[in-house]
């Protein structure tokens, strides 16, 4: 570790989302942060990041300064920092993402995930089995509009905690998620400590697992797609009511908040009536590859491991991944 007092951070990942938390933590101050961007690289090492938020305790900030800027890992090498945040979108990557972030992370190194999905962590825990991992399922209303520029609209709060591990003494493991904790507070952001994450990181896939799939899949939004025919409303239930078994039966007594009122108060949302595209709707409307594995064919893999039947959930797996697939291999379809 550095000899500095100062706590380094290494932020992998910088869309929206991950932009977003490198200026929060950026702005906690006793930190030095350290950014990997791709293509948003340029742009923030000639001039800066443009940061504009809604709310008055950000503000707009523009030729906004990090500690660094790398176009990969191994460009920072030669430090082994405090902590490393995995923020990048949770798309199939080759090498994997834990793969790429091994040159920066040390003995010492505590892992941070925040990315759509269920299962994430068991990537970074099987290569780094003595790291603390912690997790954030985050609500955050940020876009990028061109690179190295973030529009900030509203929501800055996240669900946040640790996924322990047998191989580290839970005390020290503590340690590390209220310090960054404070951190991420000091910063001006919203979080609350959970004790177990995967409750949160289960209702909010719940959510993407329906709309984020039924939106790409008809390029409609929730409106258009629940009023188009009865069957709308009737699929979309049915896709949250089976991931929902899954995550009872995995999680157990803890999962007692993902209920009938949870599903009801996901599919009766005002935003849903009146009407919301996703994330994935946009990938696919652009061709991009789309977070399918972690939305979609990680709890659909949980719910064959546990025995459970999930033929809705299967069913948009086929399709959804089928789309993924032409995308990737630059497939357009009938001429």
């Amino acid at each position: 570790m550095s000899a500095q007092t100062q706590t380094e951070i290494f932020v992998f990942g910088l869309g929206a989302i991950g932009s977003f938390y490198a200026f929060i933590l950026n702005e906690a101050g006793n930190t030095q942060v350290t950014v990997c961007g791709r293509s948003n690289y340029q742009v923030l090492k000639d001039h800066g990041m443009t940061f504009k938020s809604n709310l008055a305790k950000f503000g707009t900030k523009n030729n906004y300064r990090f500690h660094g800027v790398v176009k990969t890992p191994a460009e920072a090498s030669s430090s082994k920092f405090d902590y490393v945040v995995c923020a990048n979108k949770a798309i199939t990557m080759d090498p994997p993402v834990s793969e790429q972030i091994a040159p920066v992370v040390g003995e010492h190194t505590t892992i941070i995930v925040i990315q759509n999905g269920i299962g994430n962590e068991e990537e970074f825990q099987a290569r780094f089995p003595n790291n603390t991992v912690l997790s954030g399922v985050t609500w955050v209303g940020a876009t990028q509009v061109e690179p190295g520029t973030i529009i900030h609209r509203d929501n800055n709060n996240m669900q946040f905690g640790c996924h322990f591990s047998k191989n580290i003494d839970r005390t020290q493991e503590q340690a590390r998620l209220d310090k960054i904790v404070d951190i991420f507070r000091a910063g001006g952001t919203e979080i609350d400590v959970v004790p177990v994450i995967d409750v949160y990181r289960w209702k909010k896939t719940i959510w993407n697992g329906c709309w984020n799939t039924l939106t790409a899949i008809t390029q409609c939004n929730t409106r258009e797609l629940l009023s188009a025919s009865p069957a709308g409303p009737v699929v979309a239930r049915a896709i949250m009511e089976e991931m929902a078994s899954v995550a009872h039966a995995q999680l157990g007594e803890a999962a007692a908040e993902i209920d009938a009122n949870f599903i009801d108060e996901l599919l009766n949302r005002p935003s849903v009536k009146a009407g919301i595209y996703s994330s994935m709707c946009q990938d696919a409307k652009f061709s991009r590859p789309m977070e399918v594995e972690v939305i979609i064919n990680g709890p659909l893999k949980k719910a064959k491991a546990l025995g459970i039947k999930t033929p809705t959930l299967e069913t948009i797996s086929a399709l959804i991944s089928a789309m993924d697939w032409r995308f990737r291999n630059g497939v357009t379809g009938p001429p």
